[in-house]
């Protein structure tokens, strides 16, 4: 195992438990539009991927022609409202404020929009742990591709080599391992 010198951390399903605050805002951003779709069918969907991923895929399998953009900005507008219901992984969060404290580098890698990230951290005042946060947003190549990884270790200036990342996904799992960087699967 090299040196560590940086964390990097997943936000949905690692840092934070988002899982039920995304279920809702998104299934009332599709009911909106037509869209039915079951809780497990969306899970399976969304795990670990952006919206510009899932969103088109689930509108083409309803059979529904509307804008998946429009639907990503009005779920955003639907979240703000349950920020404070999302349950944080307080020992995760305590590892980092340490590993800070003793000089490693922190920096958060997600797939999620850089406006709910900041508004996330905001809520639970999570903002002074990062040196880094990579967004769906920040990256050409969402997971499983290596980009949000490889661009956070860079933002970081040290090795992807050299970092040790903690992910709950498949798809997490194999940008980080594809990047090069050690990983930890999280289960929160």
């Amino acid at each position: 195992m090299n040196d560590i010198q940086a964390i990097l951390v997943d936000l949905d399903g690692t840092l934070a438990r988002t899982v039920n605050a995304n279920w809702h805002a998104y299934n009332q951003a599709l009911k909106e539009v037509g869209v039915e779709i079951t809780r497990r069918a969306f899970d399976a969907k969304m795990q670990g991927r952006n919206w510009r991923e899932f969103l088109p895929e689930i509108l083409a399998e309803a059979g529904i022609d509307a804008d998946a953009e429009r639907i990503a900005l009005r779920k955003t507008e639907i979240y703000r409202t349950s920020l404070l219901t999302i349950e944080i992984n307080t020992a995760l969060v305590s590892a980092l404020r340490l590993a800070r404290k003793h000089g490693l580098k922190v920096g958060l890698v997600t797939s999620a929009s850089s406006a709910s990230v900041h508004r996330i951290l905001e809520a639970h005042d999570l903002r002074d742990i990062f040196q880094t946060i990579v967004t769906g947003d920040d990256v050409r190549n969402h997971k499983p591709h290596p980009e949000p990884y490889v661009r956070a270790a860079e933002d970081l200036e040290v090795p992807i080599g050299s970092c040790l990342v903690y992910e709950d996904s498949e798809v997490g799992m194999i940008s980080a391992s594809q990047a090069g960087a050690q990983v930890i699967q999280v289960v929160f």
